[in-house]
């Protein structure tokens, strides 16, 4: 799978969770948040796809993903990423 078509699966699953994915410019690294009870998670429009991905992944993880059917490749990508922000932090 594709940076771009990962990319695309996790926005896709943001949509069926109800999390609104916003781009925006500024001097932010990006993630989930609360505004007025909307559910967002909010990217920063000049990174990469990957830092995209990332941030995605890092934001879905926040809001929950125990119980929710993903497809297997990309759980696997999900956790993949989360193990390496894990051993970053550890680091």
């Amino acid at each position: 799978m594709t940076h771009e078509e990962l990319f695309e699966e996790l926005k896709g699953l943001a949509n069926e969770l109800g999390i609104k994915v916003r781009f925006e410019n500024g001097n932010f690294d990006g993630g989930y948040c609360l505004l007025r009870e909307e559910r967002l998670l909010v990217l920063n429009r000049r990174f990469t796809v990957p830092k995209k991905i990332r941030t995605l992944t890092l934001g879905l993880n926040e809001y929950g993903l125990g119980d929710i059917f993903i497809r297997p490749a990309v759980r696997e990508a999900i956790e993949d990423e989360l193990a390496k922000a894990a051993k970053a932090v550890d680091s």
